[in-house]
């Protein structure tokens, strides 16, 4: 065993995630890692083959290692030599699925990785690489199999090797799902959503209901809120999901429980041409960290400018409330936009280093505002646990 000559960030059998010195094993070390979690694994012409329910397999295995300097240190991978493909072909001509297995080791905690074969093997395999981050890892690690679409779409299993079986129900049978329980309700949410939201009927539907925030100027963001607040009450998610707000002074204001995860949450309307996700307030999210993780939920739209539209949302919102400026807010409205994907990321103890802060400037009065978080878009990974394309 050999071990990597950069400090890099590794994940503790405690969960905690620290910098440290990976351990690279050797090619008989890993196999011998397989065939002792793999029941019923064989060496056959220098390959492990396996059998699960009558589906047979083969794994291709190599070490996770981390990407290298100069990338962040959460990045990790596996190295695709060139002969891959030519023995993913042979397999599939024999019924035989191919199993592209990432190793992660470190002092006693060992992990698998499956990396989805079906992208990777229609790029050039001169030494090409397949990605992991440390949520990724750690999460595996916390829940025995977790799995996830990574922001360039492509699928990563982690899992134990008290979940091999799951794992491979899951690969070769596709009758088990290794989805955290959020993700099929936000998944349920978002699908039923209309794709295209224009700002009047929206804030008519809001007004109709007599919604709290019925004609916030951001409407879009209270219109994802209204939609959900009337979803959670007419399903009975409550034991994965509760809607609340608390806008007191000095209390928590996120408007999303986890009660399984006692962990709190928010909803959030992002603009994809705008970089980076605008968080809450930084003190809050601070101190809730200490002790929980926070989970975003993200909803990525195109945005069309009212401005661009004759203003016709303008208009309408002002005259709803009979302001004597009827082009108040002009300049920012939204007309519409169009619902694009969603993500959830998670933040904690162990990623909240990579959060960063956006200075909110003064209000209108001179008073200095209070700066709130934000997450830039090259470090979406190791925030993210799911995404779905709309």
């Amino acid at each position: 065993m050999n071990n990597s000559n950069v400090k890099a960030e590794q994940i503790c059998f405690d969960g905690q995630v620290i910098n440290d010195f990976a351990e690279i094993l050797t090619k008989n070390e890993l196999k011998k890692i397989i065939l002792s979690s793999f029941k019923g694994s064989y060496i056959k012409n220098g390959m492990i083959y396996g059998s699960h329910r009558s589906k047979q397999y083969c794994i291709y295995f190599k070490n996770i290692s981390y990407l290298g300097t100069p990338h962040l240190l959460y990045k990790k991978r596996i190295q695709i030599p060139r002969d891959f493909k030519q023995i993913y072909d042979e397999n599939i001509s024999k019924g035989i699925t191919t199993l592209l297995i990432g190793i992660y080791i470190y002092k006693s905690l060992v992990l698998f990785c499956d990396f989805n074969t079906k992208k990777y093997i229609t790029n050039r395999l001169n030494n090409s690489s397949a990605h992991v981050y440390t949520i990724d890892l750690k999460n595996g690690h916390i829940f025995g199999a977790f799995q996830k679409t990574d922001f360039k779409g492509n699928e990563i299993t982690v899992f134990n090797s008290a979940n091999i079986n799951k794992y491979l129900d899951n690969k070769l049978i596709g009758d088990v799902n290794l989805n955290l329980e959020m993700v099929s309700v936000f998944d349920e949410f978002f699908l039923m959503l209309e794709r295209h939201w224009h700002g009047i009927a929206c804030y008519s539907e809001m007004i109709s209901a007599n919604f709290s925030n019925k004609y916030q100027s951001e409407w879009p963001g209270f219109y994802l809120e209204f939609r959900f607040d009337k979803y959670i009450k007419e399903n009975d998610k409550s034991e994965v999901v509760c809607y609340r707000q608390n806008k007191k002074k000095d209390a928590i204001d996120l408007d999303l429980y986890f009660p399984q995860l006692s962990s709190y949450g928010d909803l959030k309307a992002h603009s994809l041409d705008s970089d980076g996700i605008q968080g809450n307030d930084y003190k809050t999210i601070m101190s809730i960290l200490e002790n929980k993780n926070i989970y975003y939920i993200i909803c990525n739209h195109d945005t069309t400018k009212d401005k661009n539209k004759g203003y016709e949302v303008t208009i309408f919102w002002n005259k709803l409330q009979n302001k004597p400026n009827l082009m108040s807010y002009s300049e920012r409205m939204k007309n519409s936009i169009d619902l694009r994907s969603y993500y959830i990321l998670e933040i904690s103890k162990s990623n909240m280093h990579y959060l960063d802060i956006f200075n909110q400037g003064r209000n209108s009065n001179g008073a200095k505002r209070e700066p709130k978080i934000s997450i830039k878009t090259k470090n979406i990974n190791n925030f993210l646990i799911h995404q779905l394309s709309l």
